[in-house]
């Protein structure tokens, strides 16, 4: 595959959307070098970078930033940089990826919560937003089990046929129109190229473009059972063909990685 038929196949993962090139290094090192001792070096992230289309300059600012703000902390090793996740960086990741990696939440349940009118105070304003979502004045959707004899909770079951205008409060239409284009994006990968022929480093610069795609949408998400979103969320689809590919695209061996790219 030449240089600008790959260009094509990376473009074909993004879509319209332009990465940012900080939350592109978020995703590859949570990727590709979740554990403390993993490292990659400044030459192994230009090249992965590079393979997507991104500016050796652009690169080192977004390192930068992430140094500045505790995502990354960098080693010296002779006249090699080897870059490596904070413990901070490390616990955030992790965090995240039960719902990037693994399948949808089972047994989780929702509920529709009306909160007593003659209270003088509203639903908090920072409340968490993956898990309680308000859909009008003192009425919410949370996951929240906690009790309270101001509220009157009523569950939400995978039967239940719930408006549109609720199930567009759940996951907003954005998300779901997000859904819908990666889903084809993801489709189209999957039935083109044979990405077990791309070089190595290829092979990794389109998984982590696959995973960041994924991950951008999965973690714009409220985490709801699934089962209350109409059809137009189409996130399932995209975790099936997220997986696929990244079972013809497995992490790779560091080491052998930097000899690829040594190697050129």
């Amino acid at each position: 595959m030449t240089d600008t038929d790959f260009a094509q196949l990376v473009a074909r993962v993004l879509g319209s959307s332009t990465p940012r090139v900080w939350s592109l290094l978020v995703t590859m090192f949570g990727d590709l070098a979740l554990t403390p001792q993993a490292r990659l070096s400044g030459a192994t992230v230009n090249a992965i970078t590079a393979a997507i289309g991104i500016k050796p300059e652009a690169t080192r600012v977004a390192l930068h930033r992430l140094r500045k703000e505790d995502w990354i902390v960098s080693h010296r090793t002779g006249r090699q940089t080897r870059y490596g996740l904070t413990s901070h960086g490390r616990t955030q990741t992790t965090a995240a990826a039960p719902r990037v990696y693994g399948p949808a939440a089972t047994g989780t349940s929702a509920y529709l919560v009306l909160e007593n009118p003659s209270l003088p105070t509203d639903w908090p304003a920072d409340q968490n937003a993956v898990t309680t979502v308000q859909i009008g004045p003192k009425v919410v959707v949370t996951t929240s089990s906690t009790k309270s004899d101001q509220h009157l909770k009523l569950a939400l079951n995978p039967d239940m046929d719930l408006p549109q205008w609720v199930s567009d409060k759940l996951c907003p239409p954005e998300i779901q129109s997000a859904s819908r284009d990666l889903s084809q994006r993801l489709r189209q990968i999957l039935e083109g190229a044979s990405l077990e022929d791309l070089p190595l480093l290829q092979r990794t610069a389109i998984r982590v473009v696959i995973v960041h795609e994924w991950r951008r949408l999965i973690l714009r998400t409220p985490a709801f059972p699934e089962t209350l979103l109409k059809d137009q969320w189409r996130g399932e689809e995209c975790r099936v063909a997220f997986h696929t590919l990244l079972t013809r695209l497995p992490v790779p061996d560091l080491a052998a990685l930097e000899d690829a790219i040594e190697a050129g």
